[in-house]
Formats: C-alpha cells, structure tokens, sequence
C-alpha cells in the first residue's frame, strides 16, 4: 500500500499514521509554514506602505532626459497589496460558507490572516488544503519581490543606431551602488561609454523624428 504523502505538490512528505487517522493533507512542515506565513504577512504587508512613500519620486532620467515607461515600482506594490486582500478574503469567504459561522468583520489584512489561522486545523483536512498553503506562501513571495526589489534596473531606449543593426538600446543601472554609472548597450553588444552619452542622445533623438 502506497504511503500517503503531503498534499502540496513541491512538499510531498509522507504523512505519519496520526496524521493520516485525523484525516490531515498536509505534513507538519507544511502547516508550520502555512501558520507562519499567516501571522508574518500582516506585517509585511504594513512595510509595504513604506515602499509606496519611497517611489512617490521622479523616475530615473537617463540619455536625452528620457523618462523610463512601463509599470513602476508603486503599481506594483499597489497592486500586490490589493491581491494580498483579495486573496485572504476569498479563504475567509469559504470559511463561512462551508463553516456557518460569522467572517472576520473587515478587511484588515491582520484580522483576515487571523481568522484563517483560527481555522487552519480544518483546513488542513480540506481537499484544498494545499492550494490554500501555495497561494498564501505566493503572497509572501510577492510581498517579497516589492520589499527587496531586484538591484539592477533595465531601461529600453531606443533601437541602436548603429548602421545595419536595429537592436534596442538599454541601460542597466545598479539601484544598489548608485555611484556605479550606468551600463549603455544594446541586444547585439554595441556599447557606449559616459563620454559617449551625449552623442548617443543626439543619434537616437535623430531617430526619433
């Protein structure tokens, strides 16, 4: 007979018999990090709020006074915020309904984790036990990539100007060690120093007429 296994997909540990005859799907492992998880996010989630304040800020200018598009660091801490409720509250919301019982009462993120960790022995039984520790440990892992974003920042530009080539121009800037000047190149290699910028900068506004 084959042994019963963790319900979480990248887990897989086998289940001991106590576990099994209390009709858990998940290891100890597993509802120790969902527990931990749960009471973490609150805060981490609170730090966010900090991140929104840091990147109400001018973007980063670079050759020819160009200004980086595309989604900002403040849409995405927004945005991973606003998941971070949604998901919580859709948990809270089967709670309820499975359980017959009454809901958090807000949408305060401490006050959801909360109430789901007060549940979370039955939902170790439940057939979407795994699925509730993936998408709350994706939170975090969210959460995260907002509070330590990645060190090296990639514009695009424009498409090189060099003769036959028409790769777009980037330049990576180390958001760590600011004093590092950024790097200008583009997807075939062609690279341009500091003391190259300026022409650079005429070339591509050329271009862009």
């Amino acid at each position: 007979m084959k042994q019963q296994e963790c319900g979480v997909s990248s887990c897989a540990a086998p289940l001991t018999r106590g576990e099994i005859f209390r009709g858990l799907r998940l290891c100890v492992s597993c509802r120790n990090s969902l527990a931990t998880h749960l009471t973490t996010l609150p805060e981490m989630y609170q730090a966010c709020e900090a991140e929104l304040e840091v990147h109400r800020q001018d973007p980063i200018r670079v050759i020819g006074g160009r200004r980086p598009t595309g989604i900002s660091l403040n849409d995405k801490t927004v945005a991973v915020r606003e998941n971070v409720i949604c998901v919580l509250s859709s948990w809270c919301d089967m709670i309820v309904e499975e359980r017959g019982v009454a809901g958090p009462g807000s949408r305060d993120v401490r006050r959801l984790a909360s109430f789901i960790k007060t549940w979370s022995d039955w939902l170790a039984t439940h057939a979407v036990a795994p699925v509730l520790v993936e998408e709350i440990a994706g939170l975090v892992r969210s959460v995260k990539r907002v509070l330590n974003p990645v060190q090296v920042r990639t514009i695009e530009l424009a498409p090189c100007p060099r003769e036959g080539c028409g790769q777009i121009v980037r330049a990576s800037i180390n958001v760590a060690q600011h004093y590092l000047p950024p790097q200008v190149t583009c997807g075939a290699g062609h690279t341009w120093q500091p003391r190259e910028w300026l022409n650079l900068s005429r070339q591509l506004d050329l271009r862009a007429l």
